[in-house]
């Protein structure tokens, strides 16, 4: 396999969200140094973007992921086979699966013109099933949030509060490293019952405003604190997350 045949299994894995933290890193490191690959990845993002938007299909079931762990495990998947030798021909090649789509599905929107999510609420959204998927949804164990906290010193320029919620039903279990608009960002790991809950905490922006969104099962809760955003998600139902949160809020906020 050539270096450039690698690169785009690379590539192809991270636009789909199937790369761990540290790899995510690592690309994100290269994106920022080749305008051609992060341009290559912005068609692959985009063209991902508007096939979920116009091929709208029946959700899935939330025990799917469940029953094919059950049968096949966590194995690592074949290779895949890498179709192009060169970025121009893959381009290329993007370029006219858009144009055959558009024959055949009736109107396949074109690259950037389907109107795409927020990029820091798929960035959040892509780390939390990535962490779901990977062998443990953290990278330091430990539920004492002293020790979780200062982890993230030189990982992240954040280091949020870590409060232990255990007494409520929500333990802290550890915390992750994610990418959010290329950057590396603190991710507090917790659990109630057998569900995860990813709180990811960013600088504040002008995005999406604050509350509620759910996605393909999956429940999103967005608010501010000075200048930072808070993201929680995770599969659990919107009344226990909304708890969860309004009990994050109250053990995190500062005194006046």
């Amino acid at each position: 396999m050539t270096g450039d045949d690698e690169t785009l299994l690379l590539l192809s894995a991270y636009a789909d969200g199937e790369l761990s933290p540290g790899e995510v890193l690592a690309m994100e490191r290269r994106l920022a140094a080749e305008p051609d690959l992060r341009a290559l990845a912005e068609r692959l993002r985009g063209l991902s973007g508007a096939v979920r938007t116009t091929l709208a299909e029946v959700p899935t079931p939330e025990t799917l992921r469940g029953r094919i762990v059950q049968q096949v495990g966590f194995a690592d998947p074949e290779p895949r086979r890498a179709w192009f030798g060169s970025w121009p021909a893959l381009a290329a090649t993007l370029v006219a699966g858009l144009a055959i789509g558009a024959s055949i599905g009736g109107g396949l929107v074109p690259l950037g013109t389907a109107e795409a999510p927020a990029p820091a609420a798929e960035a959040v959204l892509a780390g939390h099933l990535r962490g779901l998927a990977a062998p443990q949804p953290f990278d330091i164990a430990s539920a004492d949030g002293h020790v979780v906290k200062p982890w993230f010193n030189g990982r992240t320029t954040i280091a949020p509060d870590a409060p232990d919620l255990a007494d409520r039903g929500y333990p802290l279990v550890g915390g992750r490293v994610d990418i959010v608009d290329g950057k590396p960002v603190p991710t507090l790991v917790y659990r109630h019952d057998r569900h995860v809950i990813s709180v990811t905490v960013v600088p504040a922006t002008d995005g999406a405003p604050a509350g509620e969104e759910r996605r393909d099962g999956t429940f999103i809760e967005r608010w501010e604190a000075g200048d930072l955003t808070y993201w929680a998600i995770s599969d659990l139902n919107a009344r226990d997350l909304r708890g969860f949160v309004e009990l994050y809020r109250t053990r995190t906020a500062r005194p006046r």
